[in-house]
């Protein structure tokens, strides 16, 4: 081997080193150092003497090229280390700020979904709220539960006034065939799955649906009765409907107060017939009614037997008693398309629409013999109360609706003049006693 191509190999070794030293070859470096000192010793011992000193030469300057190749890859890896673990990190920045994006674009967009439920909510609310009867009430509440919860199979039912403990449909939507399309079917379900109302429910037989009631404070006010559409989450179903029947609460509450006070100004308070300005309204609608189909009508007047005895004697506290009872079996003795009202002081007057003179008389008669049987005690007394009852007849007896009062206040003069405690038709009455009215006790 000559000289020259030797040194020229040794010039090539720290470049080689150099280019070729990566992570994964820290150690060529010094595989390449251990060639070169083989190499050199080879050639130490097989140049000449003249020329082992520039071989020496030559072996020394490619030893140290590697080395400093060596230590220039091992800087230059540990730079390309710090990029390399900067862009992981900076990837990592950068998946965690998608992750953070996405998050937060679902979390608006959740929020801005929640927020248009919450205005359509505020919307169904406000239109509820203006809602003063049942009638302007069931529309809105259709809409609301359809929009708002999105389901189209549905009940509502809301508790009667008159009686709390029934419930009766307010809206009954799609559910044929159902046990909630009936109030009586739906409560004998619960009762026999033994799920008790105080708080929402979710059914899953005869059919997956969740009941929730409607209380304000703890008055039961009504129960929503819905199907869990196919694919929903009947847990967000009946959260979702809670929070909702609790609005529709405000709402029914305020129909039922406008309720109670219309009926405490149509109603007289002591004896719980209706008062004389609804009955002066009533007669006269009945009477254009009557004339309007060729139909008839009774109007009877009722007046207790020496009342102002009876006050004077045993006090007024003992008087309202007794108009208290003749209200109330007044009420249970008429049907329900007949009208009972306080005409003034102890007279009581009664609607009868289509009704037959020989009917009114024995009803009339039956209200009399009540009352005569009727015992009221009074510490250690026993007090008896009687009752006087005029009838006329339209169009039989009158034409118009003061006439018709005349006619029967005069029946009613006549009883009291002739025994008291007696039923009087104005046709017993003798012409001529028809206008000589007085005023007996």
């Amino acid at each position: 081997m000559s000289i020259e191509l030797g040194c020229a190999l040794l010039v090539l070794f720290p470049a080689a080193c150099f280019w070729a030293t990566t992570s994964k070859t820290r150690w060529l470096p010094w595989a390449v150092l251990a060639a070169i000192l083989a190499w050199g010793w080879l050639g130490w011992t097989s140049l000449p003497a003249g020329s082992q000193g520039l071989w020496l030469s030559a072996v020394g300057c490619s030893a140290c090229g590697v080395l400093y190749a060596a230590y220039g890859a091992g800087k230059s890896l540990q730079e390309r280390g710090r990029l390399r673990s900067r862009l992981e990190e900076r990837g990592r920045v950068r998946v965690a700020l998608s992750q953070t994006v996405a998050t937060l674009k679902a979390r608006s967009s959740r929020l801005e979904g929640e927020e248009r439920e919450l205005q359509a909510l505020y919307a169904m609310v406000k239109g509820l709220s203006e809602a003063l009867s049942w009638e302007e009430a069931r529309p809105r509440v259709e809409s609301a539960v359809r929009q708002y919860l999105g389901t189209e199979e549905f009940a509502l039912y809301v508790s009667d006034l008159r009686c709390p403990e029934s419930l009766y449909p307010l809206v009954v939507r799609r559910l044929g065939g159902s046990v909630g399309a009936s109030w009586d079917t739906l409560s004998r379900t619960l009762q026999e799955q033994h799920v008790s109302l105080g708080a929402g429910e979710i059914l899953e037989v005869p059919e997956r649906a969740v009941v929730i009631p409607i209380r304000d404070s703890s008055e039961m006010m009504g129960c929503l009765y819905a199907r869990v559409p196919a694919g929903a989450d009947p847990q967000a179903l009946a959260r979702k409907a809670a929070g909702l029947m609790e609005e529709i609460a405000f709402a029914f509450r305020r129909v039922k107060l406008f309720q109670e006070m219309e009926r405490l100004s149509r109603v007289d308070g002591l004896t719980g017939v209706y008062r004389r300005g609804v009955l002066d309204a009533r007669l006269a609608e009945e009477i254009v009614r009557a004339g309007t189909f060729k139909t008839s009508l009774c109007f009877m007047l009722l007046d207790v037997d020496h009342f102002k005895s009876l006050n004077d004697a045993y006090g007024h506290p003992f008087g309202d008693q007794v108009l208290r009872r003749v209200g109330e079996i007044l009420r249970a003795s008429v049907y329900e398309t007949d009208f009972v009202a306080r005409y003034g002081g102890e007279e009581f007057a009664i609607l009868l629409p289509r009704a037959e003179p020989a009917g009114v008389l024995r009803k009339a008669e039956a209200i009399r013999a009540a009352l005569e049987r009727e015992i009221f005690q009074l510490a250690l007394q026993t007090v008896r109360v009687t009752a006087s009852i005029g009838i006329a007849h339209y169009p039989r007896d009158a034409s118009t609706a003061e006439a018709i009062v005349q006619r029967a206040d005069q029946a009613l003069y006549y009883a009291k003049e002739n025994g008291r405690n007696r039923v009087v038709d104005i046709l017993q009455v003798p012409r001529g006693r028809h206008s000589n009215k007085g005023n007996p006790l």
